[in-house]
């Protein structure tokens, strides 16, 4: 089972291109369901919708992001546990420097690399 996430848009733009290429993916990729939401650019609030998931017990989590000036498909290697914002987001949040989770580790690296 795969969870397949997408932001909605945010920063003014009409669209999200990460939203809209969730939407196109097969319901089904080679006998796996494939579960796609849509996550809310807020702070807290996207991490909670992930989280709202974890009852469909997921085998793989992939979150599909815009990364500006980038052509490539690009995994991140590494999520650090800081939000810093380089924009608003659509409730006006735009945190800096500030630890997500308390009890979490510094920094998650992404099995992709392991």
């Amino acid at each position: 089972k795969i969870l397949l996430t997408g932001f909605d848009p945010f920063g003014g733009e009409p669209v999200n291109p990460a939203e809209e290429a969730v939407k196109l993916v097969s319901d089904n990729i080679n006998g796996a369901e494939v579960i796609k939401i849509t996550i809310q650019q807020l702070k807290a609030k996207s991490v909670k919708a992930i989280e709202d998931y974890r009852g469909h017990n997921p085998d793989i989590v992939i979150s599909v992001g815009q990364a500006g000036g980038r052509f490539d498909i690009t995994p991140e290697r590494v999520a650090i546990n800081i939000d810093d914002f380089r924009k608003k987001d659509n409730e006006g949040n735009q945190p800096t420097d500030e630890i997500i989770q308390e009890d979490g580790q510094a920094a998650y690296f992404s099995k992709f690399y392991q």
